[in-house]
C-alpha cells in the first residue's frame, strides 16, 4: 500500500492549531532547484518555536521537519501532525546518547501511532534549552 500523500502546509498548521496557536505564521515556498519549505515560527511558553518542513510536492508522502535545530528524517506526512504536538505538548524525550569516540550527544525521541522517529541536533545543549526542550529533558529523567 503507497504512503497517504498529504498537503504538508495543512498539516502543519493542524498541529500549530491544536498546541492553541489560532493563526500561526506559516509560509509555503518553491525551493530552487526544485522541492517546497514550509516555515512556521509559533509562540508556546512565551518563546518562538520555528519549525521548518522540507519535501518535494506541495502535497507529498513525507517530509524532513527541523524543529530548533532537531532534524528527524522522513516522517510520513501521515504522521506530521502527531509528530508536532506530541512533542511540543511533552510527549516525548529528549536522551543522552554517546556516540563514536566517546563524544556526548542528545536524541530526541516522538512515538507515534504508526512509529517511533528520531532526530538529532548539533546545537543543542543542556544549559541553553528551551521551555519545552526541558520538559522533554525531564521527562527521559522521570
Amino acid at each position: 500500500m503507497k504512503p497517504e500523500k498529504l498537503n504538508i502546509a495543512a498539516e502543519v498548521s493542524a498541529a500549530m492549531r491544536s498546541l492553541g496557536d489560532t493563526d500561526p505564521e506559516i509560509e509555503e515556498r518553491e525551493l530552487d532547484g526544485g522541492g517546497w519549505m514550509t516555515e512556521c515560527v509559533m509562540r508556546l511558553d512565551g518563546e518562538e518555536v520555528q519549525l521548518d518542513v522540507m519535501h518535494y510536492e506541495r502535497v507529498d508522502a513525507s517530509a524532513r521537519l527541523i524543529l530548533e535545530g532537531w532534524q528527524f528524517e522522513q516522517v510520513a506526512a501521515s504522521d506530521l501532525r502527531q509528530v508536532i504536538t506530541k512533542i511540543l505538548s511533552g510527549d516525548a524525550v529528549i536522551k543522552p546518547r554517546r556516540t563514536f569516540l566517546r563524544r556526548n550527544d542528545h536524541v530526541l525521541e516522538v512515538t507515534t501511532d504508526t512509529g517511533t522517529y528520531y532526530a538529532s541536533s548539533e546545537s543543542f545543549a543542556k544549559e541553553r534549552a528551551s521551555v519545552w526542550e526541558t520538559r522533554l529533558l525531564l521527562a527521559a529523567e522521570s
